[in-house]
């Protein structure tokens, strides 16, 4: 061999080496472990985003911490929404990250404890002063989220414009110049993005329309991985993992760029490396593969299935709209539920000549609690009195709903300001003997009632009983609250 070739060859093995090292070093630092595959939405920012190509988020932080907790690498695919629910219902993932739990949902999957919580809000030009409830936006164009809680919310309600966003800077764009009359979302995506495009002129509605807790959704009966996502969440929450992370990212403008382009050469370059060896197995793999029967019947198969969960899904989207229909922390009925069944049996009661009683229920010095004790155990207390109303209730056709912030209301069919009395006393007695200490009234957490009942006609407006309703609420605070005052005309 002349000295020449000898040269060449030393060169080219040169090459080769520097070309493969990268790879050798990416292929030293593989993690070993198993892999937890969770679908999380692709327009959620600063919750669930992608930004060139990588998930990023609060909610992502939070279960990539869970990591090292439970010994596996977490990986986090944010998707169209409901295409995640698709690929989930396909056994295509392990997870979604950061839904709502419901029962119609119960019965598709399996949740964990609680990730984080959602402010249902609207955002409404700063000079609006007569947009404060979902009541004002008739005959309003109001933006939503095709697929989102609030699209749901607003179906109840008439003369409503619904338009749905598909660009959320274009959006909140079209409400700064009046194109949009309300937007409805999550106060935190809201605020991030009017932080992150600097858009003006924009104010968030007090208080919020809604409140829920997202989890990590898992299928039905996957007791293992729900097991194994727990106690990731237990450990970052006691060891207060999780409220680092909430503080990094709550109120703040967080802006990514790309990582230069010097330090990710040999990445790049061993990624490409890698794509192109990708590439050739497939074209060898695709060239002596046998094209058979067996295949089309395959494929024809996972046809069939994919369109059966598509049925599925359906399925479940149509009943989103009950699990609309409760309030997410009490499970009573919320305030949309509460506003429909409420003129349906007024048209009822209407007709058939009947008596129609609502009671008007406040926490006395509920704020003063919960800046006490905390907005935690004001949940608590909001729930544990939620459940005592809901114990009382039990007629077919009468309701108990949360109509807002600490306020509840129960409409009973039938009923004169006798009976209803006699039931309003039931529910202030009840919650009174809960014995929840307030130290800074010296005294147990009590309720105030007012109680209104009519006997509708075609002279009177269904809006007349509730205002009477919340006279007397108001004449029972004034009277030394934990009290139960009757409204007379």
């Amino acid at each position: 061999m002349s000295k020449k070739s000898k040269v060449c060859i030393i060169v080219v093995i040169f090459i080769l080496f520097i070309i493969l090292l990268p790879s050798s070093g990416f292929a030293t630092n593989n993690d070993s472990r198993k892999t937890l595959v969770l679908l999380g939405n692709e327009n959620l920012a600063p919750i669930v985003y992608k930004d060139n190509g990588i998930a990023k988020g609060v909610a992502v932080d939070i279960v990539k911490a869970m990591e090292d907790r439970i010994g596996y690498e977490v990986e986090v695919v944010p998707v169209n929404w409901e295409q995640a629910q698709k690929m989930m219902l396909n056994g295509d993932a392990d997870g979604l990250l950061h839904i709502n739990q419901s029962p119609e949902r119960d019965e598709l999957f399996d949740f964990s404890r609680p990730l984080l919580k959602s402010d249902f809000s609207m955002f409404v030009q700063n000079d609006s002063t007569s947009l404060r409830s979902i009541d004002d936006l008739r005959g309003k164009i109001v933006g939503v989220e095709a697929g989102g809680y609030p699209n749901l919310l607003l179906q109840g309600y008439e003369a409503i414009d619904i338009e749905i966003i598909v660009d959320w800077e274009t959006s909140f764009k079209a409400l700064s110049t009046g194109n949009l009359d309300a937007i409805i979302v999550d106060r935190w995506i809201g605020e991030y993005e009017l932080a992150n495009s600097r858009i003006t002129g924009i104010k968030i509605v007090e208080p919020p329309i809604e409140t829920r807790y997202s989890r990590i959704a898992v299928r039905k009966g996957d007791v293992e991985t729900l097991n194994l996502i727990n106690s990731g969440l237990k450990e970052i929450t006691d060891d207060e993992t999780i409220d680092k992370i909430m503080e990094q990212w709550q109120g703040k403008r967080v802006i990514y760029v790309t990582e230069d382009y010097f330090q990710t050469f040999y990445l790049r370059s061993a990624s490409l490396f890698l794509f192109l060896v990708a590439l050739v197995a497939i074209y060898f793999a695709r060239k002596y593969q046998k094209l058979s029967k067996t295949l089309e019947i395959s494929v024809k198969e996972r046809t069939e299935e994919l369109h059966h969960a598509n049925e599925m899904l359906k399925a479940a989207n149509l009943k989103l709209e009950r699990i609309s229909m409760t309030d997410g922390l009490t499970s009573t009925k919320n305030r949309r539920a509460f506003d429909i069944t409420y003129n349906k049996t007024w048209k009822m009661c209407l007709r058939e000549r009947m008596p129609l009683a609502l009671i008007m229920i406040d926490i006395d010095n509920f704020k003063l609690f919960n800046d006490t004790y905390g907005h935690l155990t004001g949940d608590q207390t909001l729930i544990r009195i939620g459940e005592v109303i809901k114990g009382v209730i039990k007629r077919p056709g009468d309701l108990a709903a949360r109509y807002g912030g600490e306020e509840f209301v129960v409409m009973l069919m039938n009923t004169t300001a006798e009976g209803a009395t006699v039931v309003a006393e039931e529910i202030r007695t009840r919650i009174e003997e809960l014995g929840i200490v307030n130290r800074e009234t010296k005294n147990v957490v009590t309720v105030s009632l007012g109680v209104a009942s009519v006997v509708p006609d075609n002279e009177m407006e269904p809006n007349e009983l509730i205002d009477a309703a919340d006279r007397a609420l108001y004449k029972a605070k004034e009277y030394g609250r934990n009290n139960v005052t009757v409204w007379e005309s």
